[in-house]
């Protein structure tokens, strides 16, 4: 990337993931330090800005999606900078705390800066001061028609049209009983602390992060990134895990929390941290009955998983087995070659999986025997 040789070694522009929720298309990193954020639009996104300020280009829905999209971003990661492209056109974005600053538009033929000049300026603006607090919803600010400033408000307001569609509620924390419903609700910039990325899948990732004092895996998916069927999935899950509340922290994980999270940027769903994956270990027979235990339990409530592989099947230290995941899972359980199909399936994989060890033999080992360890 020509950013890259512009502002030398310790400067990294790439699309690297970052730990929490929303998918920026580019970000920069110092020393491996996040430092700024960059989304990258088609020309038509912007195209009906024209002389517009962008508080005016806010106030169309088209304008107010992209800006809150950028802020969001910069706000989740408690960025100061960020950078607004449609590379033909480019806005360079200042945040602080509850206010949003965005430049006038620099066209990519401009001079007088030249945009890889004002780039740089702007990254290493970032590597002297790259933080600024949390917000929560971004409003459009109070002023004449030449300001560029959007100013974000702590409390939820009307004008996020994204935000609307959460709902408030309660929520069950990690030591709540498993058969104690799970309501949806808005959770804020605030709401969690991120410490990593535990994976990453074909629509989202799920993040390691404290939630209320308890550390939990949280999967998320960027709403403006993914495919509507995607939150469909994620919805669907939830209704999956309630059904199996009885055998929650048993067999599959508890559902900790669900709802929307920076004004509508992601949908995310909580759940208690049961282990490492399956891929990374090996079974004992009766581990593997337990395990077999838990998809019977599942086949009992008409679930069907659908995704049987190792990454979805965590062990945790007291080698109790897990089923994660119940993304595309379904209630279709009428037929019975379904469920005897997923049944072999899993016993298949967790075969390949069971510990087995050489047995000595009057001193010697014999390399001709072996037999399955059995505690």
């Amino acid at each position: 990337m020509i950013l890259n040789d512009l502002t030398g070694p310790d400067y990294v522009y790439s699309r690297k993931s970052t730990d929490t929720p929303g998918i920026p298309d580019f970000n920069c990193h110092l020393v491996g330090s996040l430092i700024l954020v960059m989304e990258a639009k088609r020309k038509h996104v912007l195209e009906d800005m024209g002389e517009q300020t962008f508080p005016e280009f806010y106030q169309t829905s088209k304008g107010k999606d992209v800006v809150q999209q950028i802020y969001n971003y910069m706000g989740g990661n408690e960025l100061r900078y960020g950078i607004l492209s449609t590379y033909d056109n480019h806005w360079f974005l200042l945040r602080e705390h509850t206010e949003l600053w965005i430049s006038k538009t620099l066209p990519l033929q401009s001079e007088t800066p030249p945009v890889l000049k004002a780039y740089a300026y702007l990254t290493r603006r970032a590597k002297e001061n790259p933080k600024s607090p949390k917000p929560q919803v971004l409003v459009p600010a109070h002023g004449d028609n030449n300001s560029r400033n959007l100013r974000s408000h702590s409390k939820s307001t009307s004008s996020s049209s994204i935000d609307q569609q959460s709902t408030s509620g309660t929520f069950a924390n990690q030591q709540s009983s498993s058969n104690i419903p799970v309501n949806q609700q808005k959770f804020s910039f605030a709401d969690f602390k991120f410490k990593g990325i535990l994976g990453e899948g074909r629509s989202g990732k799920t993040l390691l992060c404290e939630f209320r004092g308890d550390t939990i895996a949280l999967k998320s998916v960027d709403l403006s990134k993914a495919p509507s069927y995607v939150l469909k999935e994620m919805q669907k899950e939830v209704e999956i895990y309630k059904e199996l509340a009885d055998i929650q922290g048993k067999y599959i994980p508890k559902l900790v929390c669900y709802g929307y999270y920076g004004g509508g940027m992601s949908f995310v769903i909580g759940m208690t941290i049961v282990g490492t994956s399956l891929s990374d270990q090996k079974i004992k027979k009766q581990q593997k009955t337990r395990a077999i235990k838990g998809l019977e339990a599942n086949h009992k409530h008409g679930i069907l998983h659908n995704d049987i592989r190792e990454e979805n099947i965590l062990i945790n230290d007291d080698g109790d087995v897990y089923l994660i995941d119940f993304g595309m899972a379904s209630r279709d359980t009428k037929k019975k070659r379904k469920l005897e199909e997923e049944h072999l399936k899993y016993s298949n994989l967790l075969d390949r999986y069971k510990a087995r060890h050489i047995v000595k033999n009057a001193g010697r080992i014999s390399k001709s025997r072996k037999c399955e360890v059995v505690s």
